[in-house]
């Protein structure tokens, strides 16, 4: 069986193309799949529609309508999400969405009792990627994640699986307020 050519061979085929047959076979990427025109969209035209679009089907995925008989799908949650970060490049739009399969995750095991111990692994990963990726978020952005880490530790405290406490441990050590330091108080000079 003949060995699959790399990206390395690929690459020399298209460093010898045109603009326009580049443009062409682009073109046909997008029309190619569904996926592939919103990757192509979401880098070459990003837009908030994209992020909302994203989080529908995070959600979806993670905690879809009970009536529908779909099956909760976190694997599927995840790969949207690396999808849109490979696509856009969205920090603050990936921590975002990890926090909204948290949420929807977490929302579903209290209104379902769903859940069990991988369920649980798996936003438990995810929840300490949010946490890891404060320190680079904007102020405001920051405050925003750090409300809505604590809205899941609340609504953390009605599930089993010993998730609660997981929660607990990985949100407070982030969300508490750090004790200021103060310097001690001077001597009075005389």
């Amino acid at each position: 069986m003949p060995r699959e050519a790399g990206w390395g061979a690929i690459t020399a085929v298209l460093k010898g193309l045109s603009a326009s047959e580049l443009v062409a076979l682009v073109r046909d990427l997008y029309e190619v799949s569904p996926e592939n025109r919103q990757f192509l969209r979401g880098r070459l035209l990003p837009s908030a529609a994209d992020l909302e679009e994203y989080r529908s089907r995070v959600m979806d995925a993670v905690f879809p309508d009970p009536l529908s008989r779909k099956q909760v799908r976190v694997g599927e949650a995840e790969r949207l999400i690396r999808h849109y970060r490979i696509s856009t490049g969205d920090a603050t739009g990936v921590v975002d969405l990890m926090l909204a399969l948290v949420e929807a995750g977490t929302e579903q095991a209290v209104d379902l009792g769903y859940g069990n111990g991988a369920y649980f692994a798996s936003l438990k990963r995810v929840l300490r990627s949010v946490v890891d990726a404060l320190p680079s978020l904007q102020e405001s952005v920051r405050l925003s994640v750090v409300r809505r880490l604590q809205q899941v530790a609340k609504k953390a405290e009605s599930t089993g699986w010993g998730y609660e406490d997981s929660v607990r441990e990985i949100i407070v050590p982030a969300t508490s307020p750090r004790p200021v330091r103060r310097s001690p108080p001077r001597a009075p000079s005389s």
